[in-house]
């Protein structure tokens, strides 16, 4: 899974029991959350996997929100972990962005743009975008090279342009999603299954010179598959037809008759949220 964003979807103990309901229900005996947890990870996001845990082995990736309160020290620490998931190992690693995804802009006026309007303009990373990507990319690289067998990969940024935004007015955010260098080396080294977020909309299983992605990210509330079928069902709370999601959210999130569909239909969002593999 990922993007599951516990601080900012109000995550509480319903939410929870409702996780680790669909995770019995599917015999999940390893959960991996590639990214994106919650904005103040040490205080919201550690606990919550340390819940988790109390019921099955739980690891993570960390997404760049999850970097907010976190040193460089913490976060380099934290990146390119190998798990052992049954007969197979799991690469999960952090990547990032070096604005390659919308080439027609300077890095400068991507960099003027991101301290304006882009979350990672809160995070206090010691080198360029370009750099971390690049150093990134040379340690994945090295990894898989030196590993006995191609492994699974998780990360939490987005590796092929195919899953980048095209409406023109999001466009200008695809520099900050990820880098295209990535799918190149997966396909270098022969890996099969890579599992990412961080761009909140799901684009389930897709296949691309032989690497199958897997995106099925939660994101917000505001834009689950649940919230968006209610408005849908009811108009009445939509009377101009608009399709800004977070205006659709507001003007529904306190309906008692929302919260009891939210209640219903929380299983089958967490359920479609998730990849699963049988290894």
């Amino acid at each position: 899974m990922s993007d599951l964003h516990i601080d900012l979807n109000h995550f509480g103990p319903f939410e929870l029991e409702t996780l680790l309901f669909v995770l019995k229900r599917e015999a999940i005996d390893h959960l991996h959350i590639a990214g994106d947890l919650a904005n103040h990870f040490d205080q919201d996001a550690v606990p919550f996997i340390e819940e988790l845990r109390r019921q099955l082995t739980v690891t993570y990736n960390l997404g760049n929100h999850d970097m907010l309160d976190l040193t460089e020290e913490t976060i380099q620490a934290q990146d390119f972990q190998i798990h052992d998931i049954g007969q197979r190992k799991l690469l999960a690693f952090q990547g990032w962005y070096d604005y390659s995804f919308n080439p027609e802009k300077s890095a400068d006026k991507h960099q003027r743009f991101k301290q304006t309007f882009w979350f990672d303009r809160r995070l206090k990373r010691p080198l360029s975008d370009p750099d971390i990507t690049r150093h990134s990319l040379e340690r994945l690289e090295k990894i898989l090279t030196n590993l006995d067998q191609v492994p699974l990969v998780a990360m939490h940024f987005v590796p092929h342009q195919n899953f980048t935004m095209t409406h023109p007015k999001f466009t200008p955010f695809n520099a900050f999603l990820g880098s295209q260098k990535y799918h190149q080396i997966f396909v270098d080294h022969q890996v099969t299954d890579v599992v990412f977020g961080h761009a909140h909309r799901s684009y389930g299983d897709q296949t691309i010179d032989g690497v199958t992605y897997h995106s099925r990210p939660l994101g917000y509330l505001r834009e689950w598959d649940l919230t968006i079928d209610f408005v849908n069902d009811h108009p009445e709370y939509n009377p101009t037809g608009s399709w800004n999601l977070s205006k659709r959210y507001n003007a529904v999130k306190k309906l008692p008759e929302f919260q009891a569909y939210k209640r219903q239909h929380l299983a089958q969002e967490f359920r479609n949220s998730m990849t699963i593999f049988e290894c």
